[in-house]
């Protein structure tokens, strides 16, 4: 069976971490700490309204310069939560991920959250599955973009280049050679990437 058809419940983190709105920034982070995670969810007025993530603390308070034992979370906080029932396959839950630009799931039992799923957690798991794709063939040889020259793999051409081009000074100006070695100029029928 692919990954991408297993149920979410393979791939859930249970460990669910709630604060309160009106708690700070600095107050989450000792959270997150503590129970060694990246996300919490947020209570506002006896229900669960939103989630922070290291990224919200990152870039919403420490790369704005406010202090985080003023900042409340309601502040930063992100809502509505996005959820998904824990019988749904990792594709459903991958695609509502994509569709909404969100990295994480709050994961239901009906209408009781007992997870996180998170979008790394899912595509490094794919990942161990994937299968290996052939590898492209590289062309017999690789001509120097500045002189022409070829060479039968990047470590002979590296050196060319290293001996010959800069260590001759072309780069730092000096053009005495330049006749020497031909055009700097990559023929026409070079290829752009190498």
């Amino acid at each position: 069976m692919s990954t991408l058809d297993k149920q979410i419940s393979d791939f859930i983190d249970m460990t669910l971490s709630i604060l309160e709105s009106n708690q700070t920034v600095a107050e989450s982070v000792k959270k997150m700490e503590e129970h060694g995670i990246d996300s919490l969810l947020i209570r506002d007025e006896g229900h669960i309204k939103g989630i922070v993530t290291y990224r919200d603390v990152l870039f919403d308070v420490v790369s704005k310069g406010k202090d985080p034992t003023k900042t409340r979370l309601k502040e930063i906080m992100k809502s509505p939560l996005l959820s998904i029932q824990k019988n749904a396959k990792v594709r459903d839950a991958i695609a509502l991920m994509t569709k909404n630009n969100v990295r994480r799931l709050i994961v239901l039992d009906n209408t009781i959250p007992i997870g996180v799923i998170s979008q790394k957690v899912l595509v490094g798991n794919i990942a161990q599955h994937a299968i290996a794709l052939p590898e492209l063939e590289m062309p017999t040889l690789i001509k120097c973009p500045y002189c022409s020259s070829a060479f039968g793999d990047k470590t002979l051409l590296s050196s060319h280049i290293d001996n010959i081009h800069v260590g001759r000074g072309l780069f730092e100006g000096n053009m005495s050679r330049a006749e020497d070695l031909g055009s700097i100029n990559p023929p026409n029928d070079f290829p752009k990437t190498i």
